[in-house]
């Protein structure tokens, strides 16, 4: 199977392409300029593993929640493929995509998955080991800046994971067991299997997921 991952939620896009077991991956080095080096990344990546847009099978897109520019640009540019070469897309929630990076990378078990929304909101998914990646049933939240010490406190045996640089979100981290990551394309491996369960027949039209409309956590 041939699949092409995008990654555009945090600071740097990343990209990877699997092809029959194999993976290549690259990551951009500067700092959000996902809609300058997307294209160019995915033509490096394809000429790499010798394969054409027209040989892809699927399409992951890291949707959300995260930088609101990174996100429309990974979506617009699965959208265009889907519609121009009929690839199906299917989207994975970015949450996962940093937990998922942070169990390939890293020795921990129990992860908090952290990512600044702006205007002192987080978006936050807790995961009890790497099996639980894959539940559909992951709950996403919103954490308010005044309630974010007290769900650390409360969640103090898990390991809490960022791709944000926010001051106020450091300043109580600090004290904290946490790690400072950004999510990788190729760690989206793990979730070829389960998105043809979740959608079996892709999405035409991939919708950023901003959390604006999930409840806050209480």
């Amino acid at each position: 199977m041939n699949v092409l991952a995008i990654e555009t939620s945090a600071i740097y896009c990343s990209i990877a392409v699997f092809k029959d077991g194999q993976i290549f991956f690259k990551e951009d080095t500067y700092k959000s300029q996902h809609g300058k080096v997307i294209l160019a990344l995915i033509d490096e990546l394809l000429d790499q593993s010798q394969l054409s847009l027209e040989q892809l099978d699927k399409i992951l897109i890291s949707y959300g929640p995260g930088s609101f520019t990174g996100l429309r640009v990974g979506c617009g540019v699965a959208q265009s493929f889907n519609l121009i070469h009929r690839i199906k897309c299917f989207g994975i929630s970015s949450l996962k995509v940093l937990a998922s990076t942070a169990y390939q990378n890293e020795s921990k078990e129990k992860v908090v998955s952290l990512i600044s929304l702006g205007m002192g909101e987080f978006a936050a998914s807790k995961f009890d080991d790497k099996e639980s990646l894959l539940d559909s049933k992951t709950e996403e939240f919103i954490l308010q800046n005044e309630d974010l010490a007290t769900f650390l406190k409360e969640h103090k045996d898990y390991h809490v994971i960022t791709s944000s640089e926010n001051t106020d979100m450091m300043n109580i981290l600090k004290s904290k067991n946490f790690s400072f990551i950004q999510p990788e394309a190729k760690s989206m491996f793990e979730f070829i299997t389960i998105s043809d369960v979740a959608s079996p027949q892709g999405d035409s039209f991939i919708v950023p997921n901003y959390l604006s409309n999930k409840d806050h956590w209480k």
